[in-house]
């Protein structure tokens, strides 16, 4: 009896609105191939991921041509260079891929997925009826497809068959009711039967789900001023430029990275126009795959520290900081934002052990110093090398923030005289921090 099973792992890659979930069968007697053949696929999508297209495109042609007598595995790889070819917008050759996908035998997830993206290809093309037959025959094959649904009403809509489109939508909706484009899809029907408010309904569902589609702020707009209400109309079509010309940066910024593979900063600025439209997610996703293409490029891991700490998922923060850490492990600054995330996770000897660190390498750190000073009076703990400490990065940079953790230090020790003075000298710098007043306030009630 055999202790495990040979299988190839799945295979995820996002394309247009499909998640596509390929996995070849198992077969006996070959797991070591398999497992080769797995990781080799598995490169490829991580290629597709990074937007490294050319060598996805190596990658899958070289399977494709190594296993030229194995059907399962030579329609895997014609499909995933149809999506290659289909990202880079060769439509021609994503559609000749396809159609070799479909020639072989193959899973009945790889033929579906493929008659998908034909379907998806056709449309973009204007080839409405082989669309829409491709689209039906990836509805036969994938039936909890809500992608297969969309594109269909698309097609429909162009075809101008509104019942068939809105059915298609609405089924849509069924399988998965998150996708955008169903309700942008019901929307458009609407529009163009003139049903406006009820356009206006399917819009503002459809931006509930993605607030930067600026399509739906365009038809938005549109539909204002068929109705009459020339402000609105204005403010939606102020949306829409505002997100289009983002979109078109995204573009640019994109087409700079995929031309020039051997600057990494690309990355940064790509990530950096997300962050500035408040888009941490599409952020976090582009630092994560610079971080993929150059594993020890610090800046990637410090801007995605960054959007982890702002979404307060503190525990992939953490990872990304000490992955950072390992990269520069004399990076003061890298060590003090890791020891203040551990104190928010009220992880205390690590944030201890990190703000030393950070001392240790740069003992002009004056922030290590200052926060290593105020964890040790929080806690109680080592209090005159809490106040030594807190006199050091006084010293180091006399700021108002330092000041007030020296007069903290003093306060935890019953130094109230020291304490005030400190305080007076934090608030004379800042004097409309309320926390500055509060701790003078509570020493000068101590003292007395």
């Amino acid at each position: 009896m055999p202790t495990r099973q040979c299988y190839l792992f799945p295979i995820l890659k996002s394309i247009i609105l499909s998640f596509t979930l390929i996995v070849l069968p198992p077969s006996v007697g070959w797991c070591d191939a398999e497992q080769e053949i797995n990781i080799r696929f598995e490169r490829g999508v991580r290629y597709l991921d990074a937007e490294q297209y050319n060598q996805a495109l190596a990658e899958f042609q070289a399977i494709q041509k190594e296993y030229a007598t194995s059907d399962d595995i030579g329609s895997l790889a014609q499909y995933y260079i149809g999506i290659v070819y289909q990202e880079l917008n060769s439509l021609s050759e994503a559609a000749a891929a396809y159609q070799k996908a479909l020639a072989l035998k193959a899973p009945q997830e790889v033929h579906g997925n493929a008659h998908l993206h034909l379907g998806i290809v056709y449309k973009a093309q204007g080839k409405l009826a082989l669309a829409e037959d491709h689209l039906k025959q990836a509805l036969i094959l994938l039936t909890q497809s809500a992608e297969a649904h969309i594109h269909l009403g698309d097609v429909c809509v162009l075809q101008r068959r509104f019942n068939a489109a809105e059915k298609a939508y609405r089924e849509g909706i069924r399988l998965n009711p998150n996708h955008t484009e169903s309700y942008y899809g019901l929307g458009r029907i609407a529009e163009m039967q003139n049903h406006l408010k009820q356009a206006m309904e399917y819009y503002d569902a459809a931006l509930a789900r993605n607030r930067y589609s600026s399509q739906t702020h365009y038809r938005r707009a549109l539909t204002y001023q068929k109705l009459g209400d020339k402000e609105k109309s204005k403010t939606a079509m102020a949306q829409f430029q505002r997100l289009k010309t983002y979109e078109d940066q995204m573009h640019r910024f994109r087409e700079a990275i995929y031309t020039n593979p051997n600057l990494p900063v690309l990355y940064i600025k790509l990530g950096e126009l997300h962050e500035a439209h408040d888009n941490l997610a599409e952020a976090a996703q582009i630092y994560e795959v610079a971080t993929q293409v150059y594993p020890s490029y610090l800046p990637a891991y410090l801007h995605l520290g960054e959007i982890f700490i702002r979404q307060r998922t503190l525990e992939k923060a953490v990872r990304v900081y000490e992955k950072a850490t390992e990269i520069a492990p004399d990076n003061a600054q890298v060590q003090i934002k890791l020891g203040v995330i551990y104190i928010n996770q009220r992880q205390f000897e690590p944030a201890i052990a990190a703000f030393k660190h950070a001392t240790a390498v740069d003992n002009t750190a004056a922030e290590a110093y200052n926060n290593l000073a105020r964890l040790y009076a929080g806690l109680g703990k080592e209090m005159q090398q809490a106040i030594d400490l807190a006199q050091q990065a006084v010293t180091l940079a006399p700021t108002a923030k330092h000041y007030d953790t020296l007069a903290y230090t003093y306060f935890r020790n019953a130094q109230y005289t020291q304490a005030l003075d400190a305080i007076n000298q934090a608030i004379a710098l800042a004097p409309n921090v309320d926390a500055y007043n509060k701790l003078r306030s509570q020493i000068q009630k101590e003292k007395k």
